[in-house]
Order: C-alpha cells, then structure tokens, then sequence
C-alpha cells in the first residue's frame, strides 16, 4: 500500500554559497566544455593551430569561471 504523505511546496531564499556551488550537473557540465573545445578546434583548423587555440580557450575560461 502507498504511504500518502502531505506535500507542502514553498520558496526558500538560496544564500551565496549555495548559489556558487549550482552547475547545471556535473555530466552536463562536462559535455558542454567538450562541445565547447571540439568546437573551437574544428573552427581553428584541425591540427596544431586548432589544437593551441582550444587549449588556450580551456586554459582562460578555467580561469575565469574560478574566480
């Protein structure tokens, strides 16, 4: 037999901290900085020269996203 429970949704304020820590999920995170880097190699060129530009793009957003 299912156990009815009283449901009551409400809004609470998200402080800082927990606002910081919200990533969209870490798989979807992960995929997204891969299509980001697949896709700035493949506008660069394939190659050295693709393979630099996405490495420095990865390096400088690292860096800004951890500020």
């Amino acid at each position: 037999m299912k156990k009815t429970e009283n449901f009551h949704p409400g809004f609470t304020e998200i402080n800082p901290e927990k606002l910081s820590l919200i990533n969209g999920g870490s798989f979807a995170y992960d995929l997204g900085r891969f299509l980001r880097y697949m896709g700035v190699y493949y506008a660069n060129g394939t190659g050295v020269t693709g393979t630099l530009s996405a490495n420095a793009d990865f390096i400088v957003n690292s860096f800004l996203n951890g500020q």
